[in-house]
C-alpha cells in the first residue's frame, strides 16, 4: 500500500476559548489541508490548540525566568504544557504522587534536548493520566491534547509505547463514557505513535483494543481522525492488515464513505479510507464498495496524486467481475467518463450529457503532465474493460444517451478522448444489429476515417482500425464504409514508415472490407492519381499493399497480405446476380495486368509449413487465380521458384521434398508434433489434417490442370512435360523423384 505524509490534521471539535459572535452557534474549526512530508506517514496533529492561554503563560514565565525560549520545540512545548495542566490539577486537589513534579518535568525537558528520552518520567505521567480519568477531570482533555501534539515527534514513539501511555489511550478508546474531545486526542496520539512502529501497532491491533478503535469510524465527530489512525496502523504491516480483515474493516470503511451527513472542506480523509480498503480482502468487500470509491472521484477537491490513488483502487476492483456488473448495473460508467473529462477541465461540472464542447485543457508542468497522463491511461483501461463486461451492452444499448455521447467523443480534438471512445464503442459493436445501427444511424465510419486521417498517436489509430474492422463484419456495412474513403485513407499506413502493428491493423481491416464486396475491390484497384501523365496513374492502392509485402520483415503482416490477396481472388471469382459479366471481366483484367507480382504473397503461404490452414488458403487462391489466362501467367511465374514448385509436388504426391529429394513420410512422422496419437483428441486432429491434405491436393491438381489449359502452349517443353507427368502419376514415388530432378535441370 502507498504511504502518505501529512503535516497537520485537526479533529472536528469545538474550541472552548473561541468567542461566539452575535449569539450564533459555535462553529467547528476547519479541517486543515494535508501536505506531504518526507516522513512517509500520516502525522496527526492539532495546530489550533485549546491551550492558547496556557502557552501565553509559558512564554511569559520563560521570559521572567531569564530563559530565551520564546519559541519552544515540540518536545519542550510538551513538557512545559503538561506542567501548566498539572498545576491546574493540583489546584483542584489532585495528588500527583511526587512533591517535586515540576523539577521532574524540567529535567525531562533538558534531557530531551540532548536526545535522551526518559521512559521513567513518561511512566509517572501515565499514572497521572490514570488519576485524571478515574476522577473524570477536565484536565484529561488538556493533557491528552498536549501529548497528541507531542506524539508528532517520531523519536518519542517507542518510549510512548514502552511507558504505557499508548496503552492508556487505547484503553480510553474502549470507554463509552469519555467525551468526544478526549477521544479525538486519544486517536491522534495512537495514530502518530503507531506510524512505522510495529511494536506499538501490535498493541493497537490486540483483540482488546482494535475492535473498539474501529468502532469510532461510526462516530461522525471523530471518524475522520479515526481513518488516518487506521491508515497508519495498517500501512505496510501484514499483521495489522490481517487483523483488519478479521474485524471486517472493509464494511466499516464503506459505511464511512457512504455517510451522507459527513461534510468536510477536503475529501482527503475519504481518500485514505478508500486506500485502506486494500488492507482488507476484496473478496469480503460488499459490491457497493466500488460505487463509494467512484463517487469520491467526482469531487473537484481531490488532488492529482490522490485522484491517481483512487483510479488505481477502482482498477483493482474492476478486475473482479462482480464489481464490474455492479458498476454497470448502477449506471456509474458515466461517472468514470466524467472523471476523464475533468482531467482536462478540473472545474467542469459533471452532467449526464458528457459534453466535450466546454473542455478547456490547462497548461501543466512536466511533472503534472506525467501524473495526468497516468490518470487518463488508467481511466481509459478501466472504461475499456467495463465496456467489455457482461451486461454492458444490455444496460447501454446503441440508442442510449451514453453511447450517443461516446459517438460525439470521436470528434474530440483530444487523443485520449478519441482513444477511449474507440475502445468502448468497439467493445459494444459485437452484434450485427449494433454495427448496422452505428453505421447507418450514427455514421460512425465517417468520424473514424477522420481520426485515421489526422491522428498521429499509435494507440488511437490502432483502436480506430479495430473498431472499423468490427463495423465491417455485416455485409451491408462494407460498401458504406468503403464509400467513406476508408481504403484511400488507410493506404497511407502501407506506404509510410510506421509500426508493424499499425500496418497489420490496416491490412486486416482491408481484408474485412474486401470480403464479398466487389465494390470495395474496385476501389482498391483505382489509380493513385487521376493525372494520366503522373507515374502514380499506373499504380493502384493494391500496388502499395504489394510493395509493403516486399518491404516488411513482419511475418504476421506478410501472412495477412497473402490472406488479403486470397480474399480478392474469392471475391472476383464469385457469382454475382446484379453485376454484368463484362464488369467482372474488366476487374479481373485490371487485377492481373497492373499487378504482375500479385501471386507472390500466395507463394509464400503455400511454401511455409508452420500454419497448415494458411497453406490451404494459399492453394485455394492460386487455383482460383489460374481460372483466367492472365492469372495463370502470374501463377506460372511463382512456380519458377524451387521452393514453390517443391511444395506443389509435395502436396500432390504426398511426399516430403527436402533439398530436392523426394521421400515418403516415415511412420508416425506426420503426427510427430502432436500429443499421444492414441488419444481421441489426437485422432480427431489427425482426421482433420488428412482431410485438409486431400483438399490441398485437389486444389493443387486443379491449379496444374488450369495452368496447362491456359498457358501450356507458352511453356517450355520440359516444364509442360513435368506438369503433365505430375497429373498422370500424382502418387508415384519414383515419378515424384523424377519430376523434382527434371524441374531442377531446367533451372
Amino acid at each position: 500500500m502507498r504511504k502518505r505524509d501529512i503535516s497537520e490534521m485537526t479533529p472536528p471539535r469545538e474550541n472552548p476559548t473561541a468567542a461566539v459572535p452575535d449569539g450564533q452557534p459555535k462553529q467547528q474549526p476547519p479541517i486543515q489541508s494535508i501536505s506531504r512530508q518526507s516522513s512517509q506517514v500520516l502525522e496527526v496533529s492539532d495546530p489550533q490548540l485549546s491551550l492558547d492561554q496556557v502557552f501565553s503563560q509559558l512564554t511569559i514565565k520563560a521570559v521572567e525566568d531569564g530563559s530565551p525560549r520564546t519559541k519552544l520545540p515540540m518536545a519542550e512545548r510538551m513538557f512545559f504544557s503538561l506542567g501548566v495542566v498539572f498545576q491546574h490539577a493540583i489546584e483542584q486537589g489532585v495528588n500527583l504522587g511526587i512533591r517535586d513534579w515540576n523539577s521532574v518535568l524540567l529535567r525531562a525537558d533538558e534531557s530531551s534536548r540532548t536526545g535522551f528520552r526518559d521512559v521513567e518520567v513518561l511512566r509517572w505521567i501515565r499514572s497521572v493520566l490514570d488519576q485524571f480519568l478515574a476522577a473524570d477531570l477536565d484536565d484529561l482533555s488538556g493533557a491528552a491534547e498536549v501529548l497528541a501534539n507531542g506524539s508528532r515527534d517520531a523519536s518519542w514513539r517507542v518510549p510512548f509505547g514502552q511507558s504505557g501511555i499508548l496503552d492508556f489511550f487505547l484503553q480510553v478508546l474502549t470507554n463509552d463514557e469519555v467525551e468526544d474531545d478526549v477521544i479525538s486526542h486519544a486517536l491522534r496520539f495512537v495514530g502518530n505513535a503507531c506510524a512505522d512502529t510495529d511494536a506499538n501497532r501490535d498493541q493497537a491491533i490486540s483483540p482488546t483494543y482494535f475492535p473498539s478503535l474501529l468502532r469510532h469510524l461510526q462516530n461522525d465527530e471523530v471518524s475522520e481522525v479515526c481513518v488516518s489512525v487506521v491508515y497508519n496502523i495498517c500501512n505496510d504491516y501484514e499483521a495489522a492488515q490481517h487483523a483488519a480483515r478479521a474485524n471486517s474493516l472493509c464494511l466499516a470503511l464503506v459505511g464511512f464513505l457512504e455517510n451522507a451527513s459527513f461534510s468536510v472542506d477536503s475529501p482527503l480523509h475519504q481518500v485514505y479510507a478508500a486506500d485502506i480498503v486494500f488492507t482488507d480482502d476484496l473478496g469480503s468487500c460488499p459490491d457497493q464498495s466500488i460505487e463509494a470509491v467512484v463517487q469520491l472521484m467526482k469531487s473537484s477537491k481531490v488532488e492529482v496524486d490522490d485522484f491517481l490513488t483512487l483510479c488505481n483502487i477502482t482498477k483493482t476492483f474492476l478486475q473482479h467481475e462482480r464489481f464490474q456488473k455492479y458498476l454497470v448495473a448502477h449506471g456509474s460508467t458515466a461517472t468514470l467518463l466524467a472523471c476523464l473529462l475533468k482531467s482536462y477541465s478540473p472545474d467542469l461540472l459533471a452532467d449526464s450529457s458528457l459534453s466535450i464542447e466546454n473542455l478547456q485543457p490547462q497548461s501543466l508542468d512536466p511533472d503534472e503532465e506525467e501524473q495526468i497522463s497516468s490518470i487518463r491511461s488508467t481511466l481509459i483501461q478501466m472504461l475499456s474493460d467495463l465496456s467489455a463486461a457482461p451486461g454492458f451492452s444490455d444496460t447501454y444499448p446503441v440508442s442510449s444517451p451514453l453511447i450517443g455521447s461516446l459517438v460525439r467523443w470521436l470528434s474530440s480534438p483530444e487523443d485520449e478522448i478519441q482513444h477511449c471512445s474507440c475502445l468502448m464503442l468497439g467493445n459494444v459493436a459485437r452484434s450485427d444489429d449494433t454495427c448496422r445501427a452505428m453505421v447507418t444511424r450514427y455514421r460512425v465510419q465517417e468520424r473514424l476515417v477522420g481520426i485515421l486521417q489526422g491522428s498521429t498517436r499509435v494507440q488511437v489509430i490502432y483502436a480506430a482500425l479495430g473498431f472499423l474492422k468490427n463495423l465491417a463484419l455485416p455485409p451491408e456495412n462494407k460498401p458504406l464504409i468503403g464509400t467513406s474513403e476508408s481504403i484511400e485513407v488507410i493506404s497511407r499506413f502501407w506506404s509510410m514508415e510506421t509500426s508493424p502493428q499499425i500496418q497489420y491493423g490496416a491490412i486486416s481491416l482491408l481484408r474485412q472490407l474486401l470480403n464479398g464486396c466487389l465494390l470495395n475491390v474496385r476501389r482498391l484497384l483505382a489509380s493513385l492519381s487521376p493525372d494520366q501523365d503522373s507515374p502514380a496513374f499506373e499504380k493502384t492502392y493494391l500496388s502499395l499493399v504489394l510493395l509493403l509485402f516486399g518491404r516488411t520483415d513482419d511475418i504476421s503482416g506478410k501472412v495477412e497480405i497473402g490472406r488479403t490477396i486470397a480474399t480478392i481472388c474469392r471475391c472476383v471469382n464469385s457469382p454475382y446476380q446484379n453485376v454484368p459479366q463484362n464488369t467482372v471481366a474488366a476487374i479481373l483484367h485490371r487485377l492481373y495486368s497492373v499487378h504482375g507480382d500479385i501471386a507472390r504473397p500466395l507463394a509464400m503461404m503455400v511454401s511455409q509449413s508452420r500454419f497448415p490452414i494458411i497453406r490451404s488458403e494459399g492453394w485455394f487462391a492460386l487455383a482460383l487465380m489460374t481460372r483466367s489466362r492472365e492469372g495463370s501467367q502470374a501463377v506460372g511465374e511463382v512456380l519458377q521458384q524451387v521452393e514453390v514448385f517443391g511444395a506443389l509436388v509435395s502436396t500432390i504426391t504426398g511426399q516430403h521434398i527436402n533439398g530436392g529429394d523426394a521421400r515418403a513420410p516415415q511412420p508416425g512422422e506426420a503426427d510427430s508434433h502432436r500429443p499421444d496419437s492414441g488419444s481421441s483428441g489426437s485422432e480427431t486432429r489427425s482426421e482433420q489434417a488428412q482431410e485438409m491434405q486431400l483438399k490441398d491436393r485437389e486444389n493443387a491438381l486443379v491449379l496444374v490442370n488450369e495452368l496447362l489449359k491456359n498457358r501450356g502452349d507458352e511453356m517450355s517443353v520440359i516444364r509442360r512435360s513435368v506438369l503433365e507427368d505430375l497429373l498422370r502419376r500424382p502418387q508415384s514415388q519414383s515419378g515424384a523423384q523424377d519430376l523434382i530432378a527434371r524441374a531442377q535441370s531446367e533451372e
